[in-house]
């Protein structure tokens, strides 16, 4: 399986023939699209494309889209919503009628295209991004505040009940008007993980409310990750060693715990969150005699999917396949997207002692002779990604085994790479043990990059 991601503005420059041609010449099988068509737009008004992921501000794509590798664009849905499916929500989808200048049908046009040549076709929905969150309805951090921009985006929590009615809404407005899908690919439809502080979410009310009812010991939960939060604001270069060592002793985890066995607790209950997500979608679409549509669980890979409440395990029950995102110029990123938080929390510790640390816990090896903060950030085109490549191997090889045989693995792979890091992605992906894979995204895939994908998928 060779899946790409191709926006229908990708079309609306290109031409559907070019587009396609170049699909079918790297033997893709399989299209995902958004439901949407784009203008350019004033810096005012649009949003950037590609958008920014906090602080990608040199990140471009490759094929220019109307002249320019980077630009503000306006967007508009290609379908009505039926507005009575979100009822039950405060959310309503934003309407924006199409202009005359404007082709509605092109992802019609996509599928049908897609059809034609022998690929299935797959929508991207993100459920839990409704417009215009309200903070009632934010992930809620065990110190009481919420997440402040920059962000990458502003998700609600799983355990509201509007966003929850939104979510589904979405999901059956979508197939309602596309009852012929092959696939849903869900995205973020999980806790957050870029910031060390979105680990310690959610404790928003309707959290507790869903834990107590699911009989989780809330109370200790809280006591636990209040701990942890604690003894974070608190670090010395003695507790960063301290750290280290854990990763060498699983006696000293399992020590550990077993007296905080509340962060056990919360780990459990987001993935229970998650998980009720996904089995009433599915129960949604089975209710609608759509079983041909299967559902794709998109998001963070281990060790973060832990923390953001996509057990792959359970998921695997009733997803068709699991996608984990190998997006590398986030990763790069992290580290200094972490590290800062600790700095600012433990003003006396130094960048270098922090992210020794950080590097070492996140299994994202770098050649760095000393490091610093600056050396952490969303690459610009061509620029070695630092992460060695094969550390993403043992994160495919843990979602495999978590899995075990119930769904596909199809890793989500971003092309925003130097072609002999995008090379070296290929390879990994090809000789571990998943079942395919998707790319995302086909603006980010060159001529000289999808020749590279041709040569090594064949």
């Amino acid at each position: 399986m060779l899946g790409i991601f191709v926006h229908p503005l990708d079309v609306q420059n290109e031409g559907i023939q070019q587009v396609f041609d170049n699909l079918e010449a790297v033997r893709t099988t399989a299209v995902c699209t958004r439901l949407r068509v784009a203008r350019p737009a004033d810096k005012g008004s649009g949003v950037r494309y590609p958008p920014l992921h906090v602080d990608g501000y040199r990140r471009v794509v490759a094929r220019p889209r109307w002249g320019k590798r980077e630009l503000h664009l306006e967007f508009f849905g290609t379908y009505e919503p039926d507005l009575s499916l979100y009822e039950g929500s405060p959310y309503r989808p934003v309407i924006k009628p199409v202009p005359s200048d404007l082709d509605a049908a092109v992802p019609d046009e996509m599928m049908a295209e897609a059809k034609k040549r022998g690929m299935e076709v797959h929508v991207l929905l993100m459920p839990f991004v409704p417009p215009n969150v309200r903070p009632e309805d934010q992930p809620l951090r065990i110190d009481g505040t919420i997440p402040q921009p920059p962000q990458v985006a502003l998700n609600a929590c799983l355990n509201s009940p509007g966003a929850a009615a939104y979510a589904l809404g979405v999901v059956q407005d979508t197939v309602q008007h596309y009852p012929n899908l092959n696939g849903l690919s869900i995205d973020w439809a999980e806790y957050g993980a870029y910031r060390l502080e979105d680990h310690f979410t959610c404790f928003c009310p309707h959290c507790e409310r869903k834990a107590v009812e699911l009989g989780f010991d809330w109370g200790i939960v809280r006591r636990d990750v209040t701990a942890l939060w604690d003894w974070l604001h608190s670090l010395t270069p003695e507790r960063l060693a301290l750290t280290c060592r854990l990763l060498d002793s699983p006696s000293a985890l399992l020590e550990l715990l077993a007296h905080y066995p509340g962060w056990l607790q919360l780990l459990q209950f987001k993935a229970r969150s998650v998980m009720d997500f996904y089995r009433k979608a599915r129960q949604l679409l089975d209710s609608m005699e759509l079983d041909q549509v299967t559902l794709s669980a998109r998001g963070w890979p281990p060790p973060w999917n832990r923390s953001s409440g996509l057990d792959y395990r359970g998921l695997s029950e009733v997803c068709a396949a699991v996608t984990p995102k190998l997006f590398t110029f986030d990763y790069s990123a992290l580290p200094r997207w972490y590290g800062e938080t600790l700095l600012a929390w433990n003003p006396r510790l130094t960048e270098s002692e922090i992210l020794d640390v950080l590097v070492e816990w996140m299994n994202l090896p770098d050649d760095f002779e000393s490091r610093s903060f600056a050396n952490y950030h969303i690459p610009a085109p061509g620029e070695p990604h630092p992460a060695r490549i094969e550390a993403y191997q043992i994160r495919l090889d843990e979602v495999v085994d978590q899995v075990g045989g119930r769904a596909r693995v199809y890793p989500f792979a971003h092309a925003f790479l130097p072609e002999p890091q995008w090379e070296q992605m290929i390879s990994v992906i090809r000789a571990s043990r998943v079942d395919g894979m998707w790319v995302q995204m086909y603006g980010y895939l060159s001529d000289r990059k999808l020749e590279i994908l041709r040569q090594m998928w064949r």
